[in-house]
């Protein structure tokens, strides 16, 4: 499949595994080159090798993305490695699921302020860019209800009201912003007729 990517530059913020290594992964077997984040340096290692193998320049640092001065330099250090920005996804969660003072302040400093501290950081460089684009990972439960009631579905429903308002914010400035919120599949509840 060619999605029009080769060539492009895409940071991913929790790049070394799930949804953001296969992220990472897609841009890189369409061509772009990859940036990616996580704490685990060594897993950052092994993910930036494969990401390579592909052909691509590929970048990584191990970093907490709640710590907003690493992270921006994360993305300095990244648009200098790979040329420019023309894509930013933030992915990382807290997965602080609950109703007490950890959770609330850990999904804020991590799902809520690292994208927003993420993008501050890359849209001086996207601006540069003429296909730029911004995706946000949010969640199911940021617009239903669900186990996870409380801390982590509030934030990922600001995530998708802050994506709504930055879309509106930089589409001056010819940056996309899309908000994006998976959900577990399921196989359907099967009955044995006993």
């Amino acid at each position: 499949m060619d999605l029009g990517l080769k060539g492009k530059r895409a940071v991913v913020t929790g790049g070394s595994k799930g949804i953001g290594r296969a992220i990472a992964e897609g841009f890189a077997a369409e061509g772009a080159d990859v940036a990616i984040c996580a704490r685990n340096a060594d897993e950052v290692g092994i993910a930036v090798a494969t990401l390579k193998s592909k052909g691509v320049n590929a970048f990584g640092r191990a970093l907490d993305v709640a710590d907003g001065t690493a992270l921006s330099g994360w993305i300095a250090a990244s648009a200098k490695e790979l040329g420019g920005i023309d894509a930013l996804v933030c992915n990382v969660s807290a997965l602080a699921v609950g109703d007490n003072a950890d959770t609330w302040d850990k999904s804020f400093r991590v799902d809520m302020m690292h994208t927003v501290n993420a993008v501050a950081a890359a849209v001086p460089y996207l601006e540069k860019s003429k296909s730029a684009s911004i995706v946000l990972i949010s969640s199911v439960s940021g617009f239903e209800v669900d186990f996870a009631a409380g801390s982590y579905g509030a934030m990922k429903a600001a995530l998708i009201h802050y994506a709504k308002g930055l879309s509106r914010q930089l589409v001056g400035k010819g940056i996309r912003v899309n908000c994006v919120s998976p959900t577990e599949n399921r196989a359907p509840a099967t009955s044995t007729g006993r």
